[in-house]
């Protein structure tokens, strides 16, 4: 089965990249944010929160491939270093997301921290055997089982919520106009900081395994949209009430979410610091999740994400300088 799904990718890979960049973009708390998005601060600012999160991959895909030495600029050992630091946080992030959305449920806090650590150590043997295509075809079966997950626990939700549906606002007000615009807007620049984006761009432009080479713009584009279409669901949910039972799906779909995230940002950390390295740095990210989580190093990570849009913006500065210099040295020799 594995053997035709490859061969399949390899003539024709456009929408297998695009469901694995989906997976990857969508994050952990992508459900949970749009529904609270939705409730707290009302529709329009959801809808701008989401067009900005949906067009951060087309932004990735047109001009991450256009803009010069960029992509060398990401190959130095400071942005490395950056980078590989915010992949360790995401891989937190996802294995807490996995722990907390069961803690909501009758399985409990614990059965989601067993299943984080199953899924983490899966991936960590995974991932440094098969490496690119592995990741690319686990995140489309995984992204499949999303919109099929998410249809059921929609469809059966607003069922439940018949006559009991939550009230959501326009949410025209400066304020909430506001929230939308400032979230949508430090979403745009977050695909640049994803190693496994970059390294999409080179896997298609190398094809050493004999790959298809693809119009990858195409690829990040299509991407986007099938996160967008993901957001359709976060947006119906929002209105709904869940039964204990609707919990246990939600956490499913949650957890299906995660795990294409978690996947993909292991895999980073082998490109960011090759695979012996990777594999210790992947091996002490797992083993130390739980001790240091109550020492509040998720602050780190907000902090960073909130950042973010200026290291990006000093990445494309400093690629851009750095084009200028080799230009004007080419044009003296």
């Amino acid at each position: 089965m594995f053997s035709k799904l490859k061969d399949r990718f390899t003539e024709d890979p456009t929408s297998y990249y695009a469901m694995s960049i989906a997976a990857t973009w969508a994050g952990v708390g992508s459900l949970m944010n749009g529904i609270t998005m939705a409730q707290d601060y009302g529709i329009v600012p959801f809808l701008i929160w989401a067009l900005g999160n949906t067009l951060a991959c087309v932004a990735f895909g047109v001009f991450a491939p256009a803009i010069p030495k960029l992509r060398d600029v990401f190959r130095t050992k400071a942005m490395h270093s950056l980078v590989g630091l915010m992949c360790v946080f995401q891989i937190w992030l996802s294995m807490n997301g996995i722990q907390a959305i069961f803690a909501d449920t009758v399985l409990g806090g614990r059965f989601g921290m067993v299943l984080a650590y199953m899924a983490a150590v899966f991936f960590l043997v995974l991932l440094i055997r098969f490496g690119m295509v592995r990741n690319v075809l686990t995140d489309n079966m995984s992204w499949s089982a999303v919109y099929g997950v998410a249809l059921v626990l929609t469809v059966c939700a607003i069922i439940h919520s018949q006559g009991n549906m939550n009230p959501l606002a326009w949410g025209l007000d400066a304020a909430n106009i506001g929230v939308g615009v400032n979230k949508g807007l430090l979403l745009l620049p977050g695909a640049f900081l994803y190693p496994y984006f970059f390294e999409i761009l080179d896997y298609n432009e190398g094809n050493t395994d004999g790959t298809k080479k693809v119009c990858i713009r195409r690829a990040f584009t299509l991407g986007g949209f099938m996160f967008g279409a993901y957001l359709i669901f976060t947006f119906l949910l929002a209105w709904t009430n869940f039964s204990p039972v609707l919990n246990v799906i939600k956490a499913v779909l949650v957890t299906l979410v995660a795990v294409s995230t978690l996947s993909s940002f292991l895999y980073s950390v082998y490109i960011t610091f090759g695979r012996k390295l990777g594999l210790a740095v992947n091996l002490a990210s797992i083993a130390l999740w739980q001790l240091l989580i109550p020492m509040g190093v998720m602050g780190v990570w907000t902090l960073m994400s909130t950042i973010r849009i200026y290291i990006v913006a000093g990445a494309i500065i400093a690629a851009f300088v750095w084009w200028a210099v080799e230009r004007r040295k080419a044009a003296t020799v």
